[in-house]
């Protein structure tokens, strides 16, 4: 049974190391603040009091996304001791872009690779 003072999501994506995981992770109002937690194998991630309930989600999507997570998406299946289970809706987050890299030719990376010079 949850508290009446938490409630749970399913995320769901692909983790650092590419393998798809799913877990749930709870979000918990504490006084006038919400705080998200989530343990995978040995990762346990605690966001920091905020405001609402979104931002608590967020933050934890972005924590995970800064380990290198990708194909995030959650979905709330307890509000509460209600349980949801697929009512809600998922919610997808994209990932975030990756700094772009200058194009170098094959013959440049070869030079690179080898400490050729001209």
């Amino acid at each position: 049974m949850h508290s009446p003072k938490t409630n749970v999501y399913h995320i769901a994506g692909l983790d650092d190391r590419e393998r798809g995981f799913n877990r749930q992770a709870q979000v918990i109002l504490q006084g006038e603040a919400y705080q998200a937690r989530l343990r995978y194998e040995t990762l346990q991630i605690d966001v920091e009091s905020v405001d609402t309930e979104e931002e608590a989600i967020q933050q934890l999507i972005l924590k995970l996304q800064e380990r290198g997570y990708t194909q995030l998406r959650t979905q709330r299946i307890f509000h509460g001791e209600h349980y949801l289970g697929n009512q809600e809706l998922w919610v997808d987050y994209p990932d975030p872009e990756s700094p772009e890299l200058p194009a170098v030719s094959w013959w440049v990376w070869m030079r690179q690779m080898l400490k050729w010079k001209k």
